[in-house]
């Protein structure tokens, strides 16, 4: 089976999360528009670069996101969503990236 080699560096994990945390807390809609945007942009970019499953994942974090936005009903409801599909992105990234940063066990 075929896996895609992951490419989400600490940086750019860091850039998505704080991307994720201004769409949730922006005081209204409008506000959540350009870090939205930025964040589908990104997002986008990954699509060549993680597997389908963390492709999906990010899309539900950024749908949670921006459920959150704004002044909303649930919005503790909508957070936690985006905490736990987050948590679960975040550390499938970080067990690949351990994984690509072990050296090879070659047999002689």
């Amino acid at each position: 089976m075929f896996y895609k080699e992951m490419t989400v560096d600490k940086n750019r994990l860091e850039e998505l999360r704080q991307l994720v945390e201004d769409v949730m807390y922006a005081s209204t809609k409008k506000e959540a528009q350009y870090p939205i945007k930025r964040l589908e942009f990104m997002a986008s970019t990954l699509r060549g670069e993680i597997d389908g499953y963390l492709f999906g994942k990010l899309g539900e974090v950024i749908s949670y996101a921006k459920e959150a936005s704004g002044q909303v009903k649930n919005k503790d409801h909508w957070i936690s969503c985006v905490e736990r599909c987050w948590y679960v992105f975040e550390s499938r990234v970080d067990k690949e990236a351990r994984a690509d940063s072990e050296p090879s066990e070659t047999k002689t």
